[in-house]
């Protein structure tokens, strides 16, 4: 496999690595639409009441993600995917199966190099890309709207709100050798879903996953992966200033990667912090917070001499890190193809949801030279040079040693400039629990108030910070 490049100056992608890429969004469908998609006697019901889904694991019970349902006509349809809010019990209807799929298959199939995507419904949605560019999935992590929210995006009006669903949804490609081609390829994607009726929305639950592996679908060598973890571990703050704050390891389906090496602090130092919301803002009270990370020396000695001591060291990487919620997840780095696994992979999760082109581009750059970087390491048998958190963490340093082409860090130079602007006081995730949080419903006993200091406007609240 030839290694890419572009006429900007792309530095080659290493000719052993391959990417393929996951695509959350959120599919907006009408009605009317669903209708024509569905044979037979099955009813579309814009509102089957309070349901919500089951069976999907503890931290989705709440989903809102679908307005729409299905009412089968015979007593042997499934009716267990839906429950009522009222008493928990299975509700005569059922939630999507692959209605809102088979209409998304039929646009992208029309677009040039697409006419192979399918539908998957298997066990392992990156498994066989045999027959298939891409694969067609549900993705039920993915919350539908409220009737304002449907208004807000600007893709209904009032009087449509009321018929038209936006499913969660997820497009996975085949893998990929060349940044440029998967550029291309959703440019593509992105036109078909905005084509002859259709439209989606990408808010910030959705995110962009990249799965970077080997070509013939084996692990990368121990070695490799422990470089590239500890490179993760380095940066994981300088690269967490390109996304948003929800990708920040604040969320559920990305915690920081940090948090496996957590410690308690002999003589913890208190830091005063200020919660902020996405916008930037300031919000009323402020949280006290312990940053208590192992020393570096400690890491290196679990993550080198710990895994390297071990009876079966990839066995022993996958137990320290493998943890799939986190901002790179490595639990997938051991998968063996002879056994007729998925391909081994390391998936980097904290990219924000998107099918713009430029972004796809970049993070697949960034990503697999990430990764290539952590390969030569190996190699040559040397290592990341910081020994200790004092020391001075560059990004640009990371870049130069990852031979990032110049398009692509001044892409990520823009980005980062702009984030700090709109988002400037949202740091990354403390590892321990809050020693005590403020909110607009705490209040203080008059002994308590007393003793407390007087409330801060923001001007001030911001010249402390």
């Amino acid at each position: 496999m030839a290694s890419s490049s572009t006429t900007s100056g792309c530095s080659s992608m290493s000719s052993n690595i391959t990417f393929g890429l996951e695509y959350e969004l959120k599919l907006r469908l009408t009605a009317d639409q669903l209708k024509q998609e569905i044979s037979g006697n099955v009813k579309v019901v814009s509102n089957p009441g309070e349901v919500r889904l089951s069976k999907v694991g503890p931290q989705y019970l709440k989903n809102e993600y679908r307005n729409f349902a299905f009412l089968d006509p015979n007593s042997s349809a499934p009716r267990t995917s839906l429950v009522t809010r009222a008493d928990g019990q299975a509700s005569l209807y059922r939630g999507y199966s692959t209605e809102a799929l088979s209409i998304m298959q039929k646009r992208l199939q029309v677009a040039p190099g697409l006419g192979s995507t399918s539908i998957y419904q298997g066990a392992g949605k990156q498994a066989d890309f045999s027959a298939a560019r891409l694969h067609l999935t549900h993705d039920a992590s993915l919350n539908g709207l409220s009737k304002s929210a449907k208004i807000a995006t600007g893709l209904c009006t009032s009087e449509q709100a009321e018929t038209t669903d936006f499913v969660g949804t997820e497009i996975v490609t085949a893998p990929h050798s060349s940044p440029r081609e998967a550029c291309d390829e959703v440019n593509r994607i992105s036109a078909a879903l905005r084509s002859d009726g259709l439209n989606y929305i990408i808010d910030d639950e959705c995110a962009m996953h990249i799965h970077v592996g080997k070509q013939d679908g084996t692990p990368f060598s121990v070695r490799t992966l422990q470089n590239l973890a500890y490179l993760t571990l380095i940066y994981e703050h300088e690269l967490a200033r390109m996304t948003v704050p929800r990708k920040r390891g604040t969320d559920f389906e990305t915690l920081s990667n940090r948090v496996d090496f957590a410690t308690e602090c002999p003589s913890p130092t208190e830091h005063h912090a200020y919660l902020c919301n996405q916008a930037g803002n300031i919000s009323e009270g402020s949280l006290e917070v312990i940053w208590n990370y192992q020393s570096l020396s400690e890491i290196r000695k679990a993550l080198f001499d710990g895994v390297d001591s071990a009876a079966v060291p990839i066995e022993a990487f996958v137990k320290l890190l493998g943890t799939k919620g986190r901002m790179v997840n490595f639990s997938y780095c051991s998968r063996d193809v002879t056994k007729n696994e998925p391909a081994a992979t390391v998936e980097f999760r904290q990219h924000q949801g998107t099918l713009e082109g430029d972004d796809v581009l970049h993070w697949a750059r960034h990503c697999t030279a990430l990764v290539a970087l952590a390969e030569r390491y190996a190699i040559k048998n040397t290592r990341c040079y910081i020994t200790n958190w004092d020391d001075t963490i560059d990004i640009e340093q990371l870049w130069r040693e990852m031979v990032l082409p110049e398009s692509t860090k001044q892409f990520y130079r823009n980005r980062i400039q702009e984030y700090d602007v709109r988002w400037p006081d949202v740091h990354q995730t403390p590892l321990c629990e809050p020693d005590m949080v403020f909110d607009d419903d705490f209040s203080f006993s008059d002994e308590e108030f007393e003793d407390s200091e007087p409330s801060m406007t923001e001007t001030e609240v911001q010249e402390k910070c």
